[in-house]
């Protein structure tokens, strides 16, 4: 007994209390939102449009209704501008008045963006307000106040000058956040569409998820302008297209996008309903190798994946997706039910922006950068109507390196360079020229639809020749008329006069087409052979010397007043890569080979026209800079030269 007395006082002895000691620095802020506004402006940033038709217009909804579930802020095509207050709190979570220093902004999701001014602010006796400039927001967003440096830019491994605080002897890290922030869900439209008038991505290196699975809620629905058929539609995935290297995914229900809607766009020939030929609603998802388990036609939920731009094509890498619906375990009837509702978009030469009259940049589709119709359906299904395949593979490559340089246009000057300053000195000069003389169809190859033989043996691509502006009833381009001249002659009541319609004036070595609504008599120059044309048929012809101006005269007066059209060929090209969808088609062939089959078959390619359905990729370095991929054989087909036949393995076009 006495031996546990003396052990219970030991333990009593032992025992005591002692306070922990409390930080005496900064433990967090209050961040409190006082303007969410557009950039650069003080304009407030829109929200969804039923929440502002809800309030009466976009100016009537008040700040604390903004970016919450029910008002969610539209997905922002530029920075966005958030005011802020800031308050530092103690470890009690009380005013901090003796704080004093600098603080810097992060947002998540989001980026900062621009000068350095908007990345931090001073805060004295503890309080403190500022301006966090960001991009790159979607989804549930905060806008974070930290006790840390701010965010730095580095050019060459050296950190960009700029407009930055003292650092003080100590940071405590401690941190504090606004309010949630709701932002629009992504959709591949927010991917696409071109921010701060630069036609790569503002997304770039942000993983994303596009789409909801149904476990996580509610069907994704589209916020569209008012009048939109497709507003609060369900965002709607449709596989339209597998590869060895991934797949290529289209929004079925996207918005429409105003061609004056998006900064920066160099609009040549306006669209006639005022709006992009695409909805920039495609993506290519590039998962590193085949995509097991998917099949043009299928439906998913969902795909994520990290942004990224690849040879100026925006796409989605390491990527994710859940299936909706699998067609291949349908009848085979109805494999293709969703791609009937997605038909492919012709281009033409109003999408590959043609002014009124002819320019340099012509020979290449969408060459401009501003070419916002050409991006609006990057990696959507796209149609090529009634091209022509080159006659020449000529190799550039003089020095046996594998490479061909590209090149670019002096506009002032009205030539075709290097990319830069022209060096007298550059070894590649001489292939540089080469190149452009083939691709572009002058110089030694003046005339001649030519393809650059090492690009097409490393790439597979290769330059074929668009139908060409002239009468849509003749088979023709007639998508910008104000490159169209149409002249008229009425019949002479005379029966020994004949009357003669006459065009203007074309250069020489300009090559035209000329159609007539009836048949009809066509001349070339004054004292030129007449030649007989049937009815809305296309007569192409390169301008002599002494020619220059078109006379046309109908065959038959019963036939009365006569109409043609003339147009300037531009010689329009595009990239075209075949060898994955049908290696068994040879464009790089000879008439001449000693294979009298493979010869046939060289003739009957280069007399035919094509169409062709793919999918459209850009190809910054490319010359042309656009790709038209088909899937397979299936993409194809042909119209026969008189006489003949469609190269094998194609199909021709209309059944005989």
């Amino acid at each position: 007994m006495k031996r546990l007395l003396f052990l219970s006082a030991l333990a009593t002895a032992g025992c005591y209390t002692q306070e922990t000691p409390q930080p005496d620095g900064v433990a967090s802020f209050r961040v409190n939102l006082t303007g969410i506004y557009i950039g650069g402006t003080r304009t407030p940033l829109p929200v969804v449009n039923e929440c502002a038709t809800a309030h009466g217009g976009q100016n009537q909804v008040p700040l604390e209704v903004r970016g919450t579930a029910d008002c969610r802020l539209a997905l922002p095509r530029t920075p966005v501008d958030f005011d802020v207050e800031i308050l530092a709190l103690d470890a009690k979570g009380q005013p901090m008045e003796s704080f004093n220093g600098p603080v810097s902004f992060r947002t998540v999701p989001g980026n900062l963006m621009g000068e350095y001014r908007y990345r931090w602010t001073q805060l004295t006796n503890g309080r403190g307000t500022g301006t966090v400039r960001s991009g790159q927001l979607y989804g549930d967003s905060h806008v974070w106040v930290q006790d840390e440096p701010p965010q730095v830019d580095y050019a060459d491994g050296q950190v960009i000058p700029g407009e930055l605080p003292q650092e003080p002897a100590t940071r405590t890290n401690a941190t504090g956040l606004s309010r949630l922030m709701k932002f629009e869900e992504p959709t591949i439209s927010t991917v696409q569409v071109p921010q701060n008038s630069d036609q790569l991505t503002a997304y770039a290196g942000t993983y994303m998820r596009i789409g909801r699975n149904p476990e996580a809620g509610p069907p994704l629905l589209q916020n569209c302008p008012e009048g939109d058929p497709n507003d609060k539609q369900p965002v709607t995935l449709l596989v339209t297209g597998t590869d060895p290297g991934g797949f290529f995914v289209t929004d079925m229900t996207a918005c429409r996008v105003g061609e004056t809607s998006v900064p920066g766009a160099n609009i040549q020939t306006g669209e006639p309903d005022g709006y992009y030929p695409g909805r920039f609603n495609s993506l290519y998802i590039y998962n590193y190798s085949f995509p097991e388990g998917l099949d043009p036609g299928d439906l998913l939920w969902s795909v994520s994946g990290s942004v990224q731009e690849f040879t100026a094509t925006t796409q989605l890498t390491f990527p994710a997706w859940t299936t909706r619906e699998r067609v291949r375990l349908l009848p085979q009837s109805e494999w293709d039910k969703y791609l009937k509702l997605n038909p492919p978009v012709e281009i033409n030469g109003r999408l590959c922006g043609y002014s009124g009259s002819l320019y340099m940049t012509d020979p290449l589709c969408g060459y401009s950068y501003g070419n916002y119709k050409m991006e609006s359906l990057e990696s959507s299904l796209v149609k090529l109507s009634r091209v022509k395949f080159p006659r020449v593979f000529h190799n550039c490559d003089a020095n046996g390196n594998g490479t061909v340089p590209f090149f670019c246009p002096n506009t002032r000057a009205g030539t075709w360079g290097s990319c830069g300053t022209d060096n007298p000195n550059d070894p590649d000069i001489a292939e540089r020229q080469c190149n452009i003389d083939c691709t572009m169809g002058i110089g030694q190859f003046a005339g001649v639809h030519c393809a650059e033989r090492n690009t097409y043996n490393g790439f597979g691509q290769f330059v074929v020749e668009m139908n060409p502006t002239g009468a849509a009833a003749a088979g023709l381009d007639e998508s910008v008329p104000g490159r169209i001249q149409t002249f008229t002659t009425t019949v002479n009541a005379d029966p020994t006069v004949v009357n003669w319609a006459q065009s203007d004036t074309f250069s020489r070595d300009q090559r035209i087409n000329v159609s007539c609504d009836k048949a009809a008599n066509v001349r070339f120059g004054a004292n030129g052979t007449p030649v007989a044309l049937a009815a809305q048929t296309p007569l192409q012809h390169t301008m002599a010397a002494g020619e220059g101006i078109v006379y046309a005269s109908v065959q038959n007066r019963e036939d009365g007043t006569l109409t043609c059209k003339v147009a300037a060929d531009a010689r329009t090209r595009i990239n075209l890569v075949t060898k994955d969808a049908i290696p068994d088609l040879v464009p790089d062939c000879r008439e001449d080979d000693p294979n009298a089959e493979a010869a046939q078959q060289c003739r009957n390619l280069h007399a035919a026209t094509f169409d062709v359905v793919g999918h459209l990729r850009q190809v910054s370095a490319a010359r042309p800079r656009w790709n038209v991929l088909p899937r397979d054989v299936d993409d194809i087909c042909c119209y026969p030269g008189p006489g003949m036949e469609c190269p094998k393995p194609i199909r021709p076009c209309v059944n005989p």
